[in-house]
Order: C-alpha cells, then sequence, then structure tokens
C-alpha cells in the first residue's frame, strides 16, 4: 500500500516545495507538510486563482481577481486562457509589450508562488507543476520553461490524472486499507480534455498509466462560448447588431461572456437560468437590456457537439488496450467543467460505478502534486526512475506516437509508439542519405497518431553531424529516441558502417525567443 513517512521534511525552516495545479482558466497550489496535501489560499482567501493576467500602463502584472476585474476596461491589455497557446510560437499582446506564452505563465506562477511564501511564512524553492496527460513534448518543455522563468526549479512535470489518483490513493489509505484498483479519470478542465486509464497497485506502491487520449484544445470555455454566441444571436435577431463583429463592442462582449459563465455554472444546478445584461447595447435607438431564459435542456442541446467529442478519447482507450469499461472500479471526474450534468449522463453510459465525488474536482490535481512533491524530497533511487525510498513508482505513458517524416512524401515513421511507458528508448536502423557523399542529415521530428505528418504536430529538426561518406541508399544509419520521466525527447543517431556515434542535435520547432527576453514585469 502508499506509504507516506512523514515524507515532507522541511530541511530549512523556509524552505517549501508546493504542488500546482497550472490550470488554463484557474490555478491552483497545496503542500504537503506531513505527507497528506493542504490546499493553500491565495492572497484573496481562495483557494483558485484565475488565470488572467493584466499589465498595468505603469508596468506592473496584475494576475488573478484584479486582472479578470480589469479586462473589462482594458481587453488590450489583459490574457486569459494562456495555457491554449504553450507549446506554440505566437506571440501576446498585454498593451505595447511582447511576451511568448511561457512567459506570461510565469506571472501566473509567479502570483502563486508570492502568495504561498505570503501564507507559509518562509520561501519556495521548487514546485510539481501538473501538465494535462495528452500534453506533446512541445507543450511540456514550454510548461517547465514556464516554471524556470518564474525562478523555480521544476522537480518534475506530473500528468493531471496521475495527479488526482496520488490524491484519492492516500486519502483512501488514511481511511483503511486500500485494494488495487483499475482508475479510469474524466478530466475536463477549462480549455483541456483528458481520459486516462490507470491501474492503482497500492500493495505493491505501483501507479501505472496505461493508456491516456484527450484533445488539446476542448475545455469548459468551449461550453461558454456556446452560450456567448447563444446570446449574441438574440442581441443581434433583437437589435441588427452583431457585438461579435467590431472592436467597437468588446466591452459589451467581455459582460455577455461574464453572464455566460455564471449561467453555466447555475445550470449546474438549476433547471433554468435568467440571462440578464443590462444596457449591453447603447445607440441611437436607446439602451437595449438582455433579459431571456436559458433552460439546462437547451443549454446541453446546443452544446451536445462538444460533449460527443468527448467519447471519441474514451472509444480510443477501450480500443487498443485489453481493458473493458465493466473491468473499471473506479471513475475520478476531474476539472470544474465535470460538473456539467451532461457529463456525469455521459460517463454513466459507460461505467457501472457512480464516479467519486470525496475530494473536489477543483482541488484533486494540486492536492496529488503537493504529494508528489512530498514524495520527491525524499533521496531518490536514480536506478529506478520515478522510485523513493519508500518504493512509490509512477508509471507514465508516452500520449501520442513520437517519429520522424520519411522522404520524399509525407509519411510518418514512428520510432516510439503511444501508450510506450516512460522513460522510453527506442531505435529503427535503416536510414540512409539522400545524395552521394552527403555528410549530414536533418530528420523532421514530429508528435501524433496520424500516418501523415502534416496532421501531427512538428517538434523540430534533428540535426546529425559529421556522418562518413557513402553512396545515396545505403541503408546505414541507427537513429535513436529517448523519452525520459517528464515526455522530454533526445535524439541520438549512430553509424553502422563504422559503428560510432553520429554527432545529433534535437532544434526544437519551440522558439523561446519569441517574447520579451526584458524580464518580467513586478507585481502590482
Amino acid at each position: 500500500m502508499l506509504t507516506y513517512r512523514g515524507a515532507f521534511t522541511l530541511h530549512m525552516a523556509d524552505d517549501y516545495k508546493l504542488g500546482i495545479d497550472l490550470g488554463t482558466s484557474r490555478s491552483a497550489m497545496a503542500f504537503a507538510p506531513t505527507g497528506d496535501p493542504e490546499m493553500i489560499e491565495n492572497s484573496e482567501g481562495k483557494y483558485q486563482t484565475p488565470s488572467v493576467v493584466h499589465l498595468t500602463e505603469d508596468g506592473e502584472a496584475v494576475v488573478g481577481d484584479g486582472a479578470v476585474n480589469q479586462m473589462l476596461m482594458q481587453p488590450d491589455r489583459a490574457k486569459r486562457e494562456v495555457k491554449k497557446q504553450m507549446g506554440t510560437n505566437q506571440t501576446v499582446e498585454l498593451g505595447e509589450m511582447t511576451y511568448n506564452p511561457q512567459e506570461v505563465s510565469a506571472m501566473i506562477l509567479q502570483k502563486l508562488v508570492e502568495d504561498a511564501e505570503q501564507r507559509l511564512g518562509g520561501s519556495v524553492s521548487s514546485a510539481v507543476i501538473t501538465v494535462p496527460a495528452y500534453f506533446t513534448d512541445r507543450q511540456r518543455n514550454a510548461t517547465r520553461e514556464a516554471g524556470e522563468i518564474a525562478g523555480l526549479e521544476v522537480d518534475r512535470l506530473l500528468p493531471e490524472p496521475s495527479a488526482a489518483v496520488l490524491a484519492y490513493g492516500l486519502r483512501e489509505q488514511r481511511l483503511g486499507e486500500p485494494s488495487d484498483e483499475t482508475v479510469f479519470v474524466y478530466d475536463l478542465g477549462g480549455g483541456t480534455f483528458d481520459a486516462t486509464l490507470v491501474e492503482a497497485a497500492y500493495e505493491y506502491n505501483i501507479i501505472e498509466t496505461i493508456a491516456t487520449d484527450g484533445d488539446t484544445n476542448l475545455g469548459g470555455s468551449d461550453w461558454t462560448e456556446a452560450i456567448v454566441d447563444y446570446i449574441c444571436e438574440i442581441i443581434a435577431e433583437e437589435t441588427g447588431i452583431d457585438i461579435r463583429d467590431t472592436d467597437e463592442y468588446a466591452e459589451s462582449r467581455k459582460r455577455v461572456r461574464e453572464a455566460a459563465v455564471e449561467a453555466k455554472h447555475q445550470l449546474s444546478r438549476q433547471q433554468t437560468v435568467t440571462l440578464a445584461v443590462p444596457a449591453v447595447i447603447a445607440n441611437e435607438d436607446g439602451t437595449y437590456n438582455l433579459q431571456e431564459e436559458l433552460t439546462r435542456e437547451q443549454f446541453e442541446s446546443m452544446t451536445r457537439h462538444l460533449i460527443e467529442k468527448t467519447k471519441e478519447p474514451i472509444y480510443s482507450i477501450f480500443e487498443r488496450t485489453d481493458y473493458d469499461p465493466v473491468d473499471v472500479d473506479k471513475v475520478l471526474l476531474i476539472g470544474g467543467a465535470t460538473r456539467m450534468r451532461q457529463v456525469e449522463k455521459l460517463v454513466g453510459d459507460f461505467f457501472e460505478p457512480e464516479p467519486a465525488k470525496t475530494i473536489s474536482p477543483d482541488k484533486a490535481v494540486a492536492m496529488g502534486a503537493a504529494v508528489q512533491a512530498a514524495v520527491l524530497d525524499d533521496e531518490i533511487d536514480a536506478t529506478l526512475p520515478g522510485t523513493t525510498k519508500d518504493g512509490l513508482v509512477l508509471v507514465e505513458t508516452v500520449p501520442q506516437s513520437i517519429g520522424v517524416k520519411l522522404q520524399p512524401g509525407e509519411r510518418f515513421d514512428p520510432i516510439i509508439e503511444r501508450d510506450t511507458a516512460m522513460p522510453a528508448t527506442e531505435r529503427k536502423e535503416g536510414y540512409t542519405v539522400g545524395d552521394d557523399d552527403q555528410t549530414g542529415v536533418v530528420i523532421e521530428v514530429y508528435q501524433g497518431d496520424s500516418d501523415t505528418v502534416h496532421e501531427n504536430e512538428f517538434l523540430g529538426e534533428a540535426v546529425l553531424k559529421n556522418i562518413p561518406k557513402r553512396e545515396r541508399g545505403d541503408e546505414s544509419i541507427a537513429v535513436e529516441f529517448s523519452v525520459d520521466m517528464d515526455g522530454t525527447l533526445e535524439v541520438r543517431a549512430e553509424d553502422l558502417i563504422s559503428g560510432k556515434e553520429v554527432e545529433a542535435e534535437l532544434e526544437s520547432a519551440l522558439r523561446s525567443d519569441t517574447g520579451s527576453k526584458r524580464g518580467l514585469p513586478p507585481s502590482a
């Protein structure tokens, strides 16, 4: 069974290690001073901090509730849901300043760290940060970089479903002898969705991910936007003005979205809500006040296509494993969006057990990350990655296949298949140079599960240098991919003729120089 021998020991009175749930809509933090995780309130006295950043005209960063309040007044100086851009080369404009997504995420992390230090009365040196299980190598690297920019030592990137299973497993241990179980985690957050099958062998201290699938562009905000569109269409029908068309109505759109968020939350508790946005439009015809009834049935009808999209990853997991839904002993609903009634209905159609509800879906991930941070604070046995003196082993899997583009054409050749346990090393032989006497090769590396590369995510280029000259077509190069516990990729190569290692470097497609490089703005 899982055992923690007061695993979190403060080596210095002011040295704290956190578990951080860096969410799309909201973020949270916890720590485990005696092995039992405890949530940490922010400076506003809340367990959750909105993942929203506002840059004041004086150049100070406001994060959380204060930033939400400013979004109506200065939308061009605020950013929400930056997690959706992690792992991309997109830029984020905050007023006159330009940042990359890692830097904006780092501002959120800084707020969490500062609040934790204030609450705990000491400094925070490191953290375990959670990521969606379906995050790619680029997205994971971006998350790690965000932590480092914020001044944190990132001890581990922990998939959110594993964090939730850790939190529940520890709680059950405290209540009595836990039994080994097959757990299915349905994780619908603000902007991402994960479906994960886990085997928890508590007797042997092993929590093993069997398979994971998901959608990194599907989350509760999509359900919110469905209500926003519904409201905007009513306004357009009654006034002839579509407030989605121009910047003139930016403030009106923000107010409509606020009403949509509140309506979504209320419909999880009641059958009907009133959508009310006073003075949403003021023009030569006067002031238009929106007031409209919305039923849960209407809401579920307009978002049926969204809930249906979460079925596909569930089907995929059971199609490619030896498990059936009847084998599942426990179902965990993680993420605030799982409070929607249609989620419970869908999960009930798949699985026999009622979803476990002993831990809030908003807290389980941060609490599990805190447990992992506490465990990692012990001396680690380097011969078995993920193992501590207490023997806790977390086995994660590669969420999406990693491979290369074959020339000529667009065919994807996977080297490490999805669902392979991490850390993993796979080697493939039979590669060749394209021209006679060629001494270097550039291999395009992709991640995904399509047979064609353009449907997968481009990770970067593996550059092989100083290859001994040979004729075109000689299948004489071996390429080896290695993925560590965090899902980070390394590339090696060997010349099969000489038997010597070939110099290899993975040049990431994620540019970290897209932002300001001026350092982060001070917190307001």
